[in-house]
């Protein structure tokens, strides 16, 4: 399994592991992307390639422990509880990669997705000013995000054969990404850069990660 050793990504662990209530929970986020892709509600992996696999995060994880801890402090908590993705991975380069799996047909997954999208971003700003850490020299967020922050929902290919040549394997063509439609008004504007992926053209993704 890839280890990603950057500084970045070390820096965003240790964030998270100091801002849980109890530590030894900080297992439960520590996750690989097989893991991560796992659908509670099928008992099924979206994700399941072993010979191209990575540690990530799962900033979900950490949600539980904000409703624990948060729960006397923040008013109507439950119906505000911040949604994040399934794995967040940094780069060598401090690219940020928020990813969410999604086990169903890409309108489904589309709309889905989108429900997590800021509320993540917000939630990774929130864990770096809590401790008063920073994400980067640039204090805007939204700027930052733009600059640096990709989010990628994958898809089943057997839910999506339909689809799968246009989202298609990408990394082994000319490096574009599907953006369905209902996404490009995130693109440059909230994020760097928003695209789906199949399963299979994320091991091009892990593949190349450094």
């Amino acid at each position: 399994m890839k280890k990603i050793t950057n500084n970045y990504f070390l820096k965003f662990r240790n964030i998270v592991e100091r801002s849980m209530s109890d530590s030894s929970q900080f297992d439960d986020c520590l996750k690989d992307m097989i893991n991560a892709s796992f659908d509670d509600h099928n008992k099924v992996y979206v994700y399941t390639d072993t010979s191209h696999n990575m540690e990530v995060l799962k900033l979900d994880e950490y949600t539980k422990d904000f409703q624990k801890r948060r729960r006397n402090e923040i008013p109507n908590l439950k119906e505000h509880q911040p949604s994040a993705v399934d794995a967040v991975c940094v780069n060598k380069d401090n690219e940020w990669f928020l990813i969410e799996f999604k086990n169903q047909k890409l309108d489904s997954a589309v709309s889905e997705s989108a429900k997590k999208m800021l509320s993540s971003v917000w939630l990774i700003a929130y864990l770096y000013s809590t401790l008063s850490e920073q994400i980067s020299d640039e204090k805007d967020i939204l700027k930052f995000a733009r600059e640096n922050i990709t989010f990628i929902t994958v898809v089943n290919s057997e839910k999506n054969e339909d689809f799968e040549e246009t989202i298609g394997a990408t990394w082994e063509k000319d490096g574009s990404f599907y953006t369905p439609q209902k996404f490009l008004q995130y693109k440059r504007y909230y994020f760097k850069d928003v695209y789906v992926l199949t399963e299979k053209g994320l091991r091009f993704f892990i593949e190349s990660f450094e």
